[in-house]
């Protein structure tokens, strides 16, 4: 269950498919056994291990399974997903390789003792912990063993790879800094407890926890002390850098806040239960679990809580965050997807299309996970004309869906939803002025073109009418240029009125709805986020009766 603690969020009787107000559940999926393993998404998927001895791969959007590979221990480990390959260690002492499609295995490697500490995937190499006190360096392609380097106690720390080096900690209190290319030891620090928390380096500073009840910042080029801060438990915790702090957990039940620099505490927010966790930073928010069953999310600047989600068991995992969406473990055997609502009017690009309302077209931009877009020409385009591009390569719609940057079919919503699907197994094969779409991308960076420049139409006549069901509907503006939501106006099929006509008469709702990370408002009278309809935008609007249409005049 979702429990709201202030966020602020629209909530519409409509959303889109996998798509849920801030905290909500938007999917779950059962294993066999508990969960320790953090999730890792790539490419539209969700790859997770469990104590039921397998390692998962699921559909990001749905959480159907994909496939399953079983090892012959539990898989505590968190998987590293780089280059179409699953890395993931396991408690039968191996490393796997698995092809990330298929699950089909490309070689393993057996260590001398059960492996939960995770891999780190770098320039070609895998690096790995192991309960034989050992961190090995193994080739990422073929397994083979590149270097070992033995330490004085079990390693459930995961390493992390900067600048040439790996930092990674033992269970002989120690951080150890090693060459990558050699494991040649470069320097250790010896902590005052075991380290089982994975170091962090950020800004040539390594920041890590310890059983001592401390997080330390060394030196990452000498190890040296910059400073420690004494919690009250101890730190299994990995922290988390991010804008200049070190979010991290302690077994006192709170997560902390602490000025990266110095150390200083900035804050801290007590859950109902120990953290062991690892904190995620994403969009202004952190989100963590403790073993109060429950998944956190806290304002990143202030540590207020934004809402919690209560799981059946404690939350010993990590969260992922991607696409608008957390993903975390629990030890109720369920992988969790919620929706992170992450975002407010002053964080997000509320006026990114056609800004100077030049109505010149323009690409639209695409934000990672759901968007709500509309066509942006004035002539129905092909779907399968539609062209990504990344930034550096472009690609038909059917090629971007293929590659994993964007999910197949788009969604638009006549009474109930309808897929768009470019190979006209869907209910249209078309993107139409007069229609939102839900759009669900893979990965951010992308921007969606309603056509080639080999195939770009000739102009058309923008559709005059745009008819309306009763309730909510899921519009497009009809214009490749933004419109001010004044200019547009509403019959009844006898009286026609102007939208704020329409608003006072009681046939609309004086707000519509569009989405760009959060919902917000677009209204004729200033008072929400926009007045303007714009053409790579797609709008919640509410009707009051049927049998209305929305008209466009004309220019």
């Amino acid at each position: 269950m979702r429990t709201a603690l202030g966020l602020a969020a629209v909530m519409l009787s409509v959303c889109a498919p996998g798509l849920a107000a801030p905290g909500d559940l938007v999917w779950s999926y059962a294993t066999g056994g508990t969960l320790s393993s953090s999730p890792a998404v790539s490419g539209g998927y969700v790859y997770v291990g469990s104590n039921d001895d397998n390692l998962y791969c699921l559909d990001a959007s749905t959480g159907a399974l994909v496939w399953s590979y079983a090892t012959g221990f539990d898989v505590s480990s968190s998987p590293a997903a780089e280059g179409g390959y699953v890395y993931v260690g396991s408690f039968d002492t191996n490393v796997y390789c698995l092809d990330a499609g298929t699950g089909a295995v490309v070689w393993s490697y057996a260590t001398g003792g059960h492996v939960w500490s995770s891999p780190a995937v770098s320039a070609g190499y895998v690096y790995v912990g192991s309960y034989d006190n050992k961190v090995y360096c193994l080739d990422a392609a073929t397994g083979a063993l590149v270097w070992s380097q033995s330490t004085g106690a079990d390693v459930i720390s995961s390493p992390s790879v900067s600048g040439g080096y790996v930092y990674v900690g033992s269970y002989d209190n120690k951080v150890y800094c090693l060459d990558a290319a050699t494991g040649a030891l470069v320097w250790s620090y010896a902590t005052a407890g075991d380290v089982w928390s994975s170091p962090a380096v950020s800004g040539g500073r390594v920041y890590v926890g310890s059983l001592d009840d401390k997080v330390y910042c060394l030196d990452a080029a000498t190890g040296a002390l910059v400073w420690s801060y004494a919690t009250g438990g101890d730190v299994y915790s990995s922290p988390a850098v991010s804008g200049g702090r070190v979010y991290v957990g302690s077994f006192d039940d709170k997560v902390y806040c602490l000025d990266a620099a110095t150390g200083a505490l900035l804050w801290s927010y007590t859950t109902g239960g120990m953290v062991h966790s690892s904190p995620a930073v994403s969009g202004g928010y952190v989100y963590v679990g403790s073993t109060h069953f429950s998944v956190y999310c806290l304002d990143a600047a202030t540590g207020a809580p934004a809402w919690s989600y209560a799981t059946g068991e404690s939350v010993w995992a990590s969260p992922a965050v991607s696409g608008g969406f957390v993903y975390v473990g629990s030890e109720d055997r369920a992988v969790y997807c919620l929706e992170t609502g992450a975002g407010d009017p002053g964080e997000w690009p509320q006026f990114r299309h056609d800004l100077e309302h030049t109505g010149e077209h323009t690409p639209a931009p695409l934000d990672g996970g759901w968007n709500l877009i509309g066509c942006g020409t004035t002539a129905a385009t092909a779907l399968a004309d539609c062209c990504v591009t990344d930034g550096i390569d472009s690609r038909s719609y059917d090629e971007a869906a293929a590659a994993g940057w964007l999910q197949t079919m788009l969604y638009y919503y006549q009474v109930g939803y309808l897929e768009c699907r470019p190979d006209g197994t869907g209910d249209d094969d078309r993107l139409r002025p007069q229609y939102g779409y839900w759009l669900l991308a893979y990965r951010p960076g992308l921007r969606l073109s309603p056509w080639c420049a080999a195939t770009e139409p000739s102009p058309a006549e923008a559709p005059s009418e745009v008819p309306l069901d009763h309730g909510w509907n899921m519009i497009g503006s009809g214009l490749p240029h933004s419109r001010p939501l004044s200019w547009y106006q509403l019959t009844d099929g006898m009286d026609t009125k102007t939208y704020e006509e329409a608003v006072a008469a009681g046939w609309v709702a004086a707000v519509m709805y569009y989405y760009d990370g959060a919902y917000f408002m677009c209204r004729t009278d200033g008072a929400g986020d926009d007045e303007y309809l714009r053409p790579w935008y797609g709008y919640w609007l509410l009707t009051y009766q049927p049998g209305l249409t929305l008209v466009l005049p004309a220019p």
